[in-house]
């Protein structure tokens, strides 16, 4: 009888142990959602100045509004497991934008050449040691730091850029396959789809459309003491396998053959640029979500340095 009664109170002990765990965890995730993140990034963006007092690290505790935000499904994890390469063409029409494109964009020079001002990393390390870059497309939303753990390339996938749990993480590259400097041939950047917008939550509904393609062709990358510009120059749905793991982008083959897999992709939402066709050696920037209607594929928003535009037209001329 006692046996008994002990084993009934240890069963009710665990079931009460896992309610509590259970709303825990439910209680985490609903403050995670309930995150402002437009709130911290306008707190710690702060650009250069002459004045030090002006520069000096702002840091503000995370405000939580009424409205929740939602990734599309469960979080994912990056380091997807390879998968065998299918062929991208399908029955659907491609997008291109060359000319949208030609009448919205800015020459290479003009961008190298514009005065911008310069973020204070200085205040954002004392944020986030993590933050090593910021990233901004005109136009949208995307407007947050990069970051990227030394240690575990998949810590930002839930972790927000102050450094508390966020059921959407932050903006971040991993440091396996990516330096911080952005001088990699490719250099592959994250982000959850936020049913809000947030984060990568507008890069398909801005880039599946031919005149958006065109408008928000420009983004820019911030790092410390310079500033960047690249033009976009595709928008693709594409499988979700790690392109870093299955590309070697510091080979000439490996790099040509996944741009021109890319080039291949034939899908309503795929958008080019294709008076631009990057060469070896060109730095681009990959964008990297998870595709609305398709939990199974990723989209991609590709990019590459004007820098580099410009060079290849000198080089050509």
């Amino acid at each position: 009888m006692k046996r008994r009664n002990i084993v009934l109170i240890c069963l009710c002990l665990a079931v009460a142990f896992a309610c509590l765990l259970i709303a825990f965890i439910r209680f985490r995730d609903v403050n995670g959602e309930n995150t402002d993140l437009e709130s911290m990034r306008d707190a710690i963006k702060v650009y250069e100045t002459d004045n030090p007092e002006e520069s000096e690290p702002v840091v503000e505790e995370t405000i939580r509004p009424e409205e929740t935000e939602e990734t599309n499904g469960d979080t994912e994890s990056v380091s997807e497991s390879e998968t065998s390469e299918t062929d991208a063409a399908t029955t659907e029409s491609e997008t291109t934008v060359d000319a949208a494109y030609t009448e919205t964009s800015r020459k290479p020079q003009d961008s190298i050449a514009a005065d911008a001002r310069s973020l204070d990393f200085e205040s954002l390390y004392w944020v986030n040691p993590d933050i090593y870059a910021w990233i901004e497309i005109p136009g949208t939303k995307v407007d947050y730091p990069v970051l990227q753990s030394p240690t575990n390339d998949e810590k930002y996938l839930t972790t927000a850029y102050d450094g508390t749990y966020y059921v959407g993480g932050s903006i971040f590259t991993q440091a396996t396959y990516n330096g911080t400097d952005f001088n990699d041939s490719v250099t592959l950047i994250y982000g959850h789809t936020m049913k809000s917008g947030t984060l990568f939550g507008q890069l398909q509904s801005v880039y599946s459309n031919a005149e958006s393609f065109a408008e928000h062709d420009e983004i820019i990358i911030y790092l410390p003491g310079e500033v960047r510009y690249y033009t976009v120059f595709a928008a693709v749905p594409f499988d979700n396998f790690h392109i870093m793991h299955t590309y070697d982008f510091s080979t000439e083959y490996w790099y040509d053959s996944f741009f021109k897999r890319v080039g291949k992709v034939r899908s309503f939402s795929a958008c080019f640029n294709k008076e631009i066709i990057p060469e070896y050696d060109d730095r681009v920037i990959i964008l990297s979500t998870c595709l609305n209607e398709d939990s199974t594929k990723r989209f991609l928003v590709m990019a590459v340095c004007r820098e580099d535009i410009a060079d290849n037209v000198g080089d050509n001329s």
